[in-house]
């Protein structure tokens, strides 16, 4: 399987590039009111309004810095089995794409109800890498009320 990686301050994620519509640079967004902290605003995406997620406010309560390697990563947000929506995520450091096997997947043996618990081991590095479920990891309210659901 592909995988995109990807950093947020201090975390480093891997996604399936399965569930990765586009990669686009960081542009200017519309900040929507009275919206969370995490949620950055929204994009005309081809005539469709995509809300965008910061994931450095999300996981660390403080947003992504603006480097030249900071990116909106678009993916597709699951709301039923049969249908998604596009949802962007803003990620400081997307940096790789490598090619896994699933058997390099393994739980941290650490028990935590509200983030995903599977870490991926990178052959050759001491350094463990975060799966990214865009299910488990992304707030089920704020992604309906910003989905209309």
């Amino acid at each position: 399987m592909l995988l995109l990686l990807f950093e947020t301050g201090n975390g480093r994620f891997a996604l399936d590039c399965r569930e990765v519509v586009e990669i686009i640079p960081l542009i200017r967004l519309k900040k929507i009111p009275a919206s969370p902290p995490h949620v950055a605003g929204i994009i005309n995406y081809h005539s469709q309004a995509v809300p965008v997620i910061d994931l450095c406010a999300l996981t660390e309560d403080v947003p992504c810095r603006q480097v030249y390697s900071t990116r909106i990563i678009l993916v597709h947000y699951p709301l039923t089995e049969d249908e998604d929506r596009l949802v962007g995520l803003v990620a400081e450091r997307v940096t790789d794409v490598v090619k896994s096997s699933s058997s390099g997947y393994r739980g941290s043996g650490v028990l935590i109800d509200e983030a995903l618990n599977e870490y991926i081991n990178q052959p050759g590095s001491e350094e463990m890498v975060q799966w990214f479920d865009i299910r488990r990891m992304l707030p089920r309210g704020t992604m309906e009320e910003l989905l209309d659901q």
